[in-house]
């Protein structure tokens, strides 16, 4: 990550939430492209899979991850640790496909995200989030 002083890294993140109603409509390439959009214009972004039953943006990219975000809920990692390194520059943190505890998250779940996100929101222009489908 670049930062040139030390305000810069302590700037709040602009955050970007891409949902939709209906799966399959293409809304993980839309946050793909976007982020890398963004990188080559010079901004850092973070792409957090927000979709906990249906993870696929490392898929998309190619990436193994070796740590989830199951990883970070279960309290084995922090988020930074499960942090990819993408195409562009840009960063992932990737969701667990298929688990279903992580479906619907607990209010202290929640938290910990928030948490989390609050901490690693500050070495990022850009954090876009890529949501499960669904309107509830």
């Amino acid at each position: 990550m670049n930062h040139n002083s030390k305000q810069a890294s302590r700037q709040v993140s602009r955050v970007i939430s891409f949902t939709s109603g209906k799966g399959g409509v293409g809304k993980t390439s839309l946050v793909v492209n976007t982020a890398i959009a963004l990188a080559r214009l010079g901004r850092t972004v973070l792409v957090i899979d927000a979709d906990l039953g249906l993870a696929n943006v490392d898929v998309m990219l190619g990436l193994r991850p070796s740590s989830t975000l199951l990883d970070f809920f279960e309290g084995r990692k922090k988020l930074q640790q499960i942090m990819l390194p993408g195409p562009e520059g840009i960063s992932i943190v990737p969701a667990a496909s298929g688990v279903e505890s992580l479906c619907r998250l607990t209010a202290e779940q929640q938290l910990m995200l928030q948490a989390g996100l609050e901490e690693l929101g500050y070495g990022f222009d850009y954090i876009l989030l890529d949501t499960e489908a669904g309107i509830g």
